[in-house]
């Protein structure tokens, strides 16, 4: 295990990655390396960085002031997405064991919350209401706020991977795993669902497939976003002639980007690459969620 956050490796030339995101001289830094497939990442008010290893059913947090990396439970049941709940209790899609666990921040002790279909990425809201997506029923599920009831949110034609709230929590976002698109949809007083409308689009291979994975809104309206090509940042359809995204490259030809965040003071970007998790300092000026 490596104690140290900032370990530093190679990167793409400068001259390769968009200007105004990063700071002037900043390089990518190792954070927690050796994973089998780490996702479903949180960075807390404290800076910790809290993030699954799915397939070995492991949740961790790294400390950010100290770098250490601790493993909090090793029995998730291959959770993937987490969130953090207004309570501070991390939720998470237990896959494997077909629950939402929500884990205790004081005894990192677990309970489920709702139990039924597969699950895969987290989002929830102001009002305790959470929604999570089932890839292979290509649904959106709905945990009520209230008593806790699971309904179907919406079926779709499509496969829905990452997922996330706008600013005001009155839109969710929902990425259509193997295309260019992410998914609108306006939520109801009751927290219904509305219609299924195209967001954002992404640049994708030649084979169309963007792996759109693991996303968060920007304080300005663009969307952050993991994808095959590296991390992407994209502006809302439906303006007059919306900028093309925005791609920050891989570096040192590592697995596509699975989940990406930026940290609550905007200092620090995030992103997952399968078995390795990195980080760079943001130019103070980038847009960031706040």
């Amino acid at each position: 295990m490596r104690p140290a956050l900032l370990l530093a490796i190679l990167t793409l030339p400068l001259a390769a990655e968009p200007g105004g995101i990063f700071l002037k001289g900043s390089r990518w830094s190792i954070v927690s390396e050796g994973h089998q497939f780490a996702e479903g990442m949180i960075v807390d008010r404290e800076n910790n960085l809290y993030f699954t290893d799915v397939p070995r059913s492991q949740l961790f947090r790294i400390d950010g002031k100290t770098g250490k990396r601790t493993l909090l439970d090793s029995m998730t049941g291959r959770t993937n997405g987490i969130a953090q709940g207004i309570d501070r209790r991390i939720y998470g899609c237990a896959s494997g064991d077909k629950k939402i666990y929500a884990w205790s921040p004081e005894s990192w002790k677990k309970s489920a919350v709702a139990q039924g279909p597969p699950s895969n990425d987290i989002a929830i809201r102001k009002d305790e209401t959470i929604f999570f997506t089932d890839p292979q029923a290509k649904s959106v599920w709905r945990i009520t706020a209230d008593k806790h009831q699971l309904e179907k949110a919406a079926q779709l034609e499509w496969n829905p991977n990452g997922i996330t709230l706008s600013l005001d929590h009155k839109t969710l976002y929902v990425a259509e795993f193997f295309s260019k698109h992410v998914h609108r949809f306006a939520i109801g007083d009751d927290s219904a669902l509305g219609k299924d409308t195209i967001a954002f689009e992404l640049k994708v291979p030649a084979d169309g497939k963007g792996f759109l994975d693991g996303m968060m809104p920007l304080a300005d309206g663009r969307l952050l976003i993991g994808t095959k090509l590296g991390i992407q940042i994209a502006s809302p359809q439906g303006t007059v002639k919306p900028d093309p995204p925005i791609i920050i490259p891989i570096p040192n030809d590592l697995p596509r980007c699975n989940y990406v965040r930026s940290s609550p003071d905007g200092k620090w970007l995030y992103a997952a690459h399968a078995k390795t998790i990195l980080r760079r300092e943001l130019d103070p000026t980038f847009a960031i969620a706040k």
